[in-house]
């Protein structure tokens, strides 16, 4: 690629710029709300952590002793007190985005017995569904922009756990409870878990803003039962083999993750590891993506997407750092034509890593080319993408999770990077690490859309001096903000599709496609697929 002196300078001193010292600001993302599994992820830390090995070091949890109660029901959740301290967490904390509620459990598990017909037990049930969902309609109440996950229950270990207590199984502080419910085996407990769990899950799907990770036998999934079960049914599974969402009902989640005491575990709640394990679930499915700014674009799988190193080696593998004599950088490629026509405030890279070999050659900043359109020839990774001029090239600041396989770093470009990231063209980047010890790390490619990079975006604030105009060129759709009612200002449009804030398709329209009805939408932000013969574009609308 021939490029003029000038720009070769302004690269020269583009690339001395950067941050001279690597610092986050953590904001509180997650009100944490319930019972005690809510309490023991406090007491745990959880979420912080999990959201560290996610990239997301800047996103925090908020949680106190009055909103995080243990052996809090419901019931409690619809009185004065902890509604006003919600209120007043919420109010205080513009920045909370979720309340990441844990109430119902002990409702079930202390009313339910083995007796019980199955019209009494879905009365029961019925009856607990009710007051949960009075609760989150008071959470959106007080915050109508704030997004709900309900984060359910893992099969609990009652048998097992107490005759392991023998011969003082009396004594064990769970046998009154496990007493009271009849003494009922895994299954007919389990039964009763994935029946309430199918009855709230049921509930989300119809609600926008409320979420539910549906899947009480994961720990099962993730810890396996690696010694025989020491009450019946007896045997053993291995770890990764249990089918999702239930698992095996008539086993309880193992022993091991199972909180414990010394001389006994808990037969309800989980360990540290536990809860980290079920958190991290959420992540993968919910929070991760919900966390991210106005928009994120996800690297695929082809051949734009790989390495390249000093010597001219280009593999499909997307590997960096130090190999014999040759140094490894990753070439990443987004589409970003499908933004908005706005002006990017904030960018960042998530990157997890897969493997490592040798030294980590990842530390507190790697060093990132940025190109708006292609280093090369082709879009395509190429020899030339390693030393090829950019736009910009910086030592960024890196954060999040550097310590394990299955974590993810976050790359925060700089302010300098950013006027090259807009919807005229693709952007790419290249990155590097200055480790000179041998060892390389590889990061997981596009395969799994949830495990893939991901280009993070933060727009500068809407314009809505523009909503009550209808004669500028360049606005597709108006009016922005809407209440309802908006019109489509682009040519030959073939479909329109309403995406909302986790990119899950909320609305679709392909008859008449000159107006869009948002007012069953509850209010807040929508990115807008519009398809047309020109090509695709995507943009944001604000319903209030």
């Amino acid at each position: 690629m021939i490029r003029n002196c000038c720009v070769a300078i302004l690269a020269s001193i583009s690339s001395l710029s950067g941050y001279s010292q690597c610092s986050e600001d953590a904001t509180n993302k997650v009100l944490l709300v319930g019972d005690s599994w809510a309490f023991f992820m406090g007491v745990d830390q959880t979420i912080n952590t999990v959201l560290e090995r996610w990239g997301h070091s800047d996103a925090r949890y908020l949680t106190n002793l009055t909103i995080a109660e243990n052996g809090a029901e419901t019931d409690d959740f619809l009185t004065a007190e902890k509604q006003d301290e919600i209120e007043a967490r919420l109010i205080a904390e513009p920045s909370i985005k979720v309340v990441h509620l844990s109430i119902g459990g002990n409702d079930v598990l202390g009313d339910w017995n083995v007796e019980m017909t199955t019209q009494q037990t879905d009365s029961l049930e019925a009856s607990v569904r009710a007051r949960l969902v009075q609760v989150i309609d008071f959470i959106l109440n007080v915050r109508p922009d704030v997004h709900v996950l309900w984060s359910g229950y893992m099969y609990p270990n009652f048998e097992e756990v107490i005759e392991s207590f023998a011969p003082l199984q009396t004594l064990h502080p769970f046998y009154g409870t496990w007493e009271d419910m009849g003494f009922p085996s895994f299954e007919q407990i389990n039964n009763v878990m994935i029946n309430f769990s199918a009855g709230i899950e049921a509930y989300t799907d119809t609600m926008p803003r409320v979420h539910f990770v549906n899947s009480p036998g994961f720990l099962q999934y993730t810890f396996g039962q690696e010694s025989n079960l020491g009450v019946a049914p007896g045997g053993t599974y291995d770890q990764f083999t249990a089918p999702l969402p239930n698992g095996f009902p008539t086993y309880p989640s193992p022993i091991s993750s199972m909180r414990d005491y010394g001389l006994t575990r808990d037969c309800f709640h989980l360990s540290a590891g536990g809860y980290r394990d079920m958190i991290d679930l959420h992540t993968r499915e919910f929070y991760h993506k919900f966390l991210m700014d106005d928009l994120y674009l996800l690297a695929g799988t082809g051949s734009e997407n790989g390495s390249v190193s000093s010597t001219g080696t280009i593999s499909n593998t997307l590997q960096l750092g130090l190999n014999g004599t040759e140094e490894f950088a990753t070439a990443l490629t987004f589409n970003t034509t499908v933004m908005d026509m706005q002006p990017v405030e904030k960018a960042s890279i998530f990157l997890r890593r897969d493997s490592l070999t040798g030294a980590n050659p990842i530390g507190s900043t790697l060093h990132v080319k940025a190109k708006h359109g292609v280093l090369g020839t082709t879009m395509n990774v190429e020899a030339v993408d390693y030393i090829a001029v950019a736009d910009a090239e910086v030592d960024a600041c890196r954060f999040g999770s550097n310590d394990g396989n299955g974590r993810w770093i976050r790359i925060d470009l700089p302010e300098e990077m950013l006027p090259f990231i807009s919807q005229t063209d693709i952007t790419q980047f290249v990155i590097s690490s200055t480790a000179t010890s041998q060892g390389s790390v590889y990061f997981t490619d596009g395969t799994d859309p949830e495990l893939a990079p991901v280009l993070n975006i933060k727009y500068g604030e809407i314009s809505t001096s523009i909503a009550s105009t209808n004669t500028d060129t360049e606005q597709v759709l108006f009016p922005n903000p809407t209440n309802g009612m908006i019109t489509v200002n682009a040519e030959h449009v073939q479909t329109l599709r309403v995406m909302d804030m986790l990119g899950r398709t909320v609305l679709f329209q392909k008859n008449n496609v000159s107006t869009l009805d948002l007012s069953s939408l509850p209010n807040g932000c929508y990115s807008v697929l519009v398809q047309s013969d020109p090509g695709n574009s995507v943009h944001r609308v604000v319903k209030q």
